[in-house]
């Protein structure tokens, strides 16, 4: 090979190398601020017991993660929590630790909030008293990313608690406006918004509806914006509850920027989530819908 085919070579090398890195930017920029997507699940194996001082009405607000972290979003709503928490006198505890949830551990809780939640992050004791928790009558709350895996080994968790899984996200326009459709004007955490609540965020796309297996409190209206690969149609639901055993799971796709917690009606929507999460499932029998 002579000289200037090599020099040729070497620049098409070049050439193809600067194009790649160009076409995944966005891709190895994740893997170069998430490490934690390239190893395996860092998990806590210890029985941790909480503090004594968790105050009258005491939420546990649980944000590790294995998977995607939302680096900003998560502080971002800890400080909603901690504000909503003053307002009404509930206090958070806030925690990347797994070892909290044991059976002993989770009864000092009145409700759970799995703020950002993302991957693997129980082992098998763990999951089981989450499970107790909820199905002997606890309320879980689910945020967002907590919905956001491609898959999860824990069949319980997808197949009753979330009830939907999580497929992709708009990426060319990554975070747009849209209208969102409230249908439950009923429940505590919708009651203030309006029929159609318009608002920028990353809008999840679901394999299927989980309208069948749950009670939608809000949809999304897809004519508004790009779904891009994985649109769902007509039938597009992003908050849901439903009951799991004598206890409840409430589920919201909203969540991903950081500006969502300064929201307003977004605030107000989480307040009334929280409020009913802490109502004995009991009391809202009436609630109660055939799925």
């Amino acid at each position: 090979m002579t000289g200037r085919w090599r020099v040729w070579l070497a620049l098409a090398l070049i050439v193809t190398l600067v194009v790649g890195v160009y076409q995944y930017r966005v891709l190895l920029m994740v893997l170069w601020q998430q490490p934690q997507l390239l190893q395996a699940p860092q998990l806590d194996n210890e029985a941790l017991s909480p503090p004594e001082n968790l105050g009258e009405i005491a939420i546990l607000s649980f944000s590790k993660t294995n998977a995607f972290r939302h680096q900003e979003s998560i502080p971002a709503s800890i400080k909603m929590l901690d504000q909503l928490g003053q307002k009404n006198g509930w206090r958070f505890f806030h925690t990347e630790n797994g070892g909290y949830f044991n059976t002993s551990a989770l009864a000092q809780f009145d409700l759970i909030i799995l703020n950002h939640k993302s991957g693997t992050v129980w082992n098998d004791e763990q999951r089981q008293a989450l499970k107790d928790y909820v199905e002997t009558g606890g309320t879980l709350i689910a945020q967002h990313a907590a919905g956001g895996d491609r898959s999860y080994e824990w069949d319980w968790y997808l197949q009753e608690a979330l009830r939907a899984q999580f497929v992709d996200h708009p990426m060319e326009r990554h975070i747009q406006v849209a209208s969102l459709l409230v249908e439950d004007s009923q429940h505590p955490a919708t009651s203030h918004l309006p029929k159609i609540w318009q608002r920028a965020d990353e809008w999840y796309n679901f394999v299927e509806s989980p309208r069948a297996l749950t009670h939608v409190l809000i949809s999304i209206d897809e004519s508004t914006y790009d779904p891009e690969s994985s649109p769902m149609g007509a039938d597009h639901p992003l908050v849901w509850w439903h009951p799991v055993g004598a206890g409840r799971v409430f589920y919201s796709a909203l969540g991903h920027t950081p500006a969502t917690y300064s929201e307003p009606a977004f605030r107000q929507f989480m307040e009334g989530a929280i409020r009913w999460g802490l109502d004995s499932p009991d009391a809202l029998r009436g609630e109660e819908h055939e799925f």
